[in-house]
């Protein structure tokens, strides 16, 4: 019995060692790939990395540009305001101005026509005195 316990130990010492070389070399395969793998991977993640960089270095360019359009358009508002508020100011000094210019010229039209209208009835009232019959 030793002997076919000898022999079993033996066949189980070689389907060990069998599966152990076969574990290696799929060990040994799977590491080849995973270090393909993690250079293949390196290389799109350096790429990615690039092309981020390249993103962000356009963005930060936008975002001055944007920011360089937003002043200019700011001050050109603001400036756009002032000359509103100063079109508001010399309409209402033109009103004001022709408002007082024609508050002048309807005094003077009707001063004039109360001196028309003093000398038209003095003249109708000389008329009237004189009879053409009396002289």
């Amino acid at each position: 019995m030793s002997i076919v316990l000898e022999i079993t130990l033996i066949l189980v010492l070689a389907a060990v060692a069998t599966g152990t070389v076969s574990l290696l070399f799929q060990l040994r395969t799977t590491a080849r790939g995973l270090d393909q793998f993690l250079l293949s991977a390196r290389k799109d993640l350096s790429q990615i990395a690039e092309d981020i960089h390249a993103s962000r270095l356009r963005m930060d360019h936008l975002a001055v540009t944007l920011q360089d359009t937003l002043t200019d358009l700011s001050v050109f508002t603001r400036s756009m305001g002032e000359v509103g508020h100063t079109v508001k100011e010399w309409h209402q000094r033109f009103r004001t101005t022709l408002e007082s210019a024609s508050r002048t010229v309807g005094g003077l039209l009707g001063g004039l026509g109360s001196v028309l209208a003093f000398f038209k009835s003095k003249s109708t009232a000389q008329d009237t005195g004189k009879d053409p019959d009396h002289e």
